[in-house]
């Protein structure tokens, strides 16, 4: 039968025998998290407009072509959040969550929307996994959030996954390197793409994150940022390298890397699976966000993971767990005992067993297919003859096997029954 209305393109419905994979993986996030003493917050889906131009980029494709922006009835642009480190900045702000001297580390899982063309892996409506750690400037830093970034691919059975590392060096390196990007692609802007050709304008760096292949080729021989950082963030870089070295993290070194935000300053970082080539999280050092946003001058980094990308990635490589999550218990019941059913369903379901019952009233042989259906582990059936006698059958689903059950011992045997 064709649905009267169907799912706009760009989004999708995640169904619960995939969903299960994603709170796994959600799960794992969550508890490593906790062990680096990272707090979730959540944040809205829409935020002013304004913030995301200011932070993200006025000449960034997020901004120029991907942000679902719209004025709301109160006549307020407004738009559905395309990232997810902004508003954390925003809420750290607006609820005074800085203390001085303390990291402030938050993590977040939600929905993103930027609107691209949908493809294997990125959809409109898109998740994300990340986190944020305001407040602290330190190399230390950058390396313990990018250990943890590798720590949870590790966790998650990606054992090859690639760490690319750069540094974007601050706004002074940037002006005398987007000077030198500048020089280099002028003389070759005809065959720049049109996007290029106004960015090589406003901001020659982001030619250097466009993905049309005539621009990546002419990408490929421009100037390295690396060549124009200053002491400062040299110094810094050369810290995160040493210790990653020292740490025995391998690295490769792209000078290439600005990733697709116009925030990041200093140590950026991507993962990507070795065989795919697919960066499937990224982020790095923002130290100058939360003055922008109107707070303090405090220093920030963290990463975003791609729900979406990683999960097929997992699939892939048959990293996803099998077990589906089935009843323990099926009950079914003769008709004069459907209170009784009710009441020993909801006994079940109080001691965190998964128990379904029989909502037909047929006849038991028609209830032990529905529980056949529903794959329970056991059926547990109520027959007046039986009950009257104070018993019930509990019968195992896999082997056939069955067996009459006191009632007053029917509590331990299901308990034990439970492994």
């Amino acid at each position: 039968m064709k649905p009267k209305y169907t799912s706009l393109r760009g989004v999708r419905d995640i169904l619960p025998n995939e969903l299960r994979y994603w709170r796994s993986v959600e799960a794992k996030a969550r508890e490593l998290f906790k062990k680096y003493n990272y707090k979730e917050i959540e944040t809205p889906i829409i935020e002013p407009a304004e913030m995301f131009i200011r932070t993200v980029g006025e000449e960034s494709d997020i901004v120029r072509k991907e942000m679902y922006i719209f004025k709301d009835r109160g006549d307020r642009l407004v738009a559905l959040r395309p990232e997810g480190t902004a508003p954390v900045v925003r809420a750290f702000l607006e609820n005074n969550l800085y203390v001085p001297g303390k990291v402030a580390k938050f993590y977040y899982i939600g929905d993103m929307f930027r609107y691209d063309r949908p493809q294997a892996g990125r959809q409109r409506e898109f998740h994300q996994i990340g986190i944020e750690a305001l407040g602290e400037s330190s190399y230390i830093l950058d390396v313990e959030v990018i250990m943890l970034l590798l720590e949870f691919f590790k966790e998650l059975g990606l054992n090859d996954a690639v760490l690319l590392l750069n540094s974007v060096g601050c706004a002074t390196c940037r002006t005398e390197y987007s000077k030198a990007l500048q020089e280099f692609f002028t003389p070759q802007v005809d065959e720049l793409c049109e996007d290029c050709k106004v960015r090589l304008e406003k901001n020659p760096l982001r030619i250097l994150d466009c993905k049309v292949e005539s621009c990546k080729r002419i990408v490929s021989k421009a100037p390295t940022i690396l060549d124009y950082l200053c002491d400062d963030c040299k110094s810094h870089f050369e810290k995160v390298k040493d210790t990653l070295h020292s740490l025995n993290i391998k690295y490769i070194l792209d000078p290439r890397l600005v990733r697709g935000l116009d925030y990041y300053t200093k140590t950026t970082f991507e993962v990507t699976v070795d065989n795919l080539g697919l960066s499937i999280g990224g982020g790095g050092r923002y130290d100058g966000l939360i003055k922008d946003l109107g707070g303090p001058d405090l220093p920030g980094i963290g990463f975003a993971i791609g729900m979406e990308r990683l999960i097929n990635v997992l699939r892939e490589r048959e990293l996803l767990l099998d077990g589906e999550e089935v009843p323990d218990y099926f009950i079914v019941y003769d008709s004069s005992l459907v209170t009784q059913a009710i009441i020993l369903a909801q006994i079940l379901r109080d001691k965190g067993l998964i128990t379904e019952i029989s909502y037909t009233g047929k006849n038991l042989k028609s209830q032990l297919k529905e529980a056949d259906r529903s794959k329970a582990k056991k059926t547990i059936i109520l027959r007046e003859d039986l009950w009257m006698n104070s018993k019930v059958i509990l019968k195992d689903m896999n082997t056939g096997e069955q067996e009459e059950v006191e009632l007053d011992k029917l509590e331990v045997s299901l308990v034990g029954q439970r492994v």
